[in-house]
């Protein structure tokens, strides 16, 4: 039987205060500025910190609230079954302290999920990290323990009925619905969090990401989260124009990076690492699978992208898989140890975008296999045709990185890697100057915040 670290624990060690109901909580006003709190104390972090409704020594945090929420780092917050915040229709704001721990339980289907109109204000600091992990004991967590993380926007999508407008969707694991007209829409802010052992399956081919991004819009911030061994995707957009940067997918269970119905925003500096365990894809790209042409159609700018994969998975595992109608740029790509191939491009609609709205650019490929064969590619030699007419574009045979290791990583290139100086930062405010292919030149970003436990 697998013992809950809430029922091992003596309750005294977890400090909740008493069994008050959440219901007079934080204040409403502009939390979007946590500026340098953390250190000042709970009081001053949370004008109205959110009561403790104690569950074994955590705070217990279930249903769907209305009022605005503020965790502390003071308490152990545990998430029992499906936590919504807000209703879809007026706005609630949820704010947690730099170094709280979110515990999601693995006795029921348990999930964070921040519902249309309402934001989430998750900003650690790389010395105080917010971890969202198992409620299990340290040695015996592991993928899909619990659920994950949702964001739902009102940005636009293109996956719904027919005539539908503006478009609205369920989302994956009945987290809520997404989608909208309002591509500026914020969702709030995420920066210097890890999410871990999530991805718990609902159903047959229906499970709950690390971190979902569905109908998401340009005003939400995403910087520097960590998806650690999920049962399912480690972050997949669905729609919406938000823009990330410093992604960290270790140890998916299935694909590391996936898009689908129209996502057009930006992302700089990402990490996919396999383990031999479980895996897909590294990137897992899609437009629409029922209408490949669809608009808005997925068309997202990447760069400083470093996917490694495992050759000992013996399934479909691609670095880089793009079919179903979409366009992109990806620049400065780095791509090695994929079983089956470094790239696979599949669909004609999917081909006739590099004419105009895809390409790829100052990337660098070291798998066994370059290219996707088999009966699968239906469209033979057009990925080698397509990669190998851009003159910045290598093959290689080896990446030269310091280490792969699955415990701990350092994937910043030797000395005289190929991925060193070969770059070209894209155009647009959003990218910094970066001269490297791959997520790292000579600073390791990773440093210092990240964690890569194996159970």
């Amino acid at each position: 039987m697998r013992v809950s670290l809430f029922l091992a624990l003596p309750l005294a060690l977890f400090a909740c205060d008493s069994g008050k109901e959440t219901g007079d909580t934080a204040d409403s006003g502009d939390t979007s500025d946590t500026g340098d709190t953390s250190d000042t104390g709970t009081e001053a972090f949370c004008t109205d910190p959110t009561p403790c409704v104690d569950y074994n020594g955590a705070c217990e945090l279930s249903g769907t609230y209305t009022e605005d929420l503020c965790l502390t780092a003071d308490k152990a917050w545990l998430l029992r079954g499906a936590v919504t915040i807000g209703d879809d229709a007026a706005t609630t704001t949820l704010r947690i302290e730099p170094g709280t721990t979110v515990y999601g339980e693995s006795a029921q289907t348990s999930f964070l999920a921040i519902a249309r109109h309402s934001k989430i204000y998750a900003e650690g600091t790389a010395e105080k990290p917010i971890v969202f992990t198992s409620d299990q004991l340290d040695g015996s967590r592991g993928r899909g323990d619990w659920g994950g993380l949702a964001l739902n926007g009102l940005a636009r999508i293109n996956g719904c009925e027919d005539g539908m407008d503006p478009c609205v969707a369920e989302a994956e694991g009945g987290v809520g619905q997404y989608g909208g007209d309002d591509d500026a829409d914020s969702s709030g802010s995420i920066k210097y969090v890890r999410i871990e052992f999530g991805g718990i399956e609902i159903s047959e081919d229906n499970e709950i990401n690390g971190f979902g991004l569905a109908g998401v819009g340009s005003g939400t911030t995403v910087d520097y989260v960590q998806i650690h061994a999920q049962n399912d995707d480690c972050i997949e957009f669905w729609g919406g124009t938000v823009s990330v940067k410093h992604i960290v997918c270790s140890l998916p269970g299935d694909d590391g990076i996936d898009w689908d119905f129209g996502w057009t925003g930006n992302f700089q500096y990402g990490v996919v690492l396999q383990d031999g365990l479980a895996g897909n894809n590294g990137i897992e790209a899609d437009n629409n699978e029922a209408a490949h042409a669809a608009t808005p159609l997925s068309n997202p700018t990447l760069s400083n992208i470093t996917l490694w994969g495992d050759s000992s998975i013996a399934d479909s595992n691609y670095g880089v898989m793009l079919r179903r109608g979409t366009a992109g740029h990806l620049a400065n790509v780095a791509v090695g140890g994929f079983s089956k191939a470094c790239l696979a491009i599949r669909d004609q609609q999917t081909y006739d975008n590099f004419a105009d709205t895809a390409a790829i650019d100052h990337t660098v490929i070291g798998c066994g296999a370059a290219y996707e064969t088999g009966d699968e590619d239906k469209e033979t030699m057009q990925e080698e045709d397509i990669f190998e007419a851009e003159a910045s574009n290598q093959q290689v045979a080896d990446l030269m990185l310091t280490s792969a290791s699955t415990t701990s990583p350092n994937l910043l290139p030797k000395t005289g890697s190929p991925l060193l100086g070969a770059g070209a930062t894209p155009s647009g405010s959003f990218f910094e100057s970066a001269d490297f292919v791959g997520a790292f030149g000579t600073e390791d970003w990773m440093a210092g915040w990240t964690a890569f436990p194996a159970n």
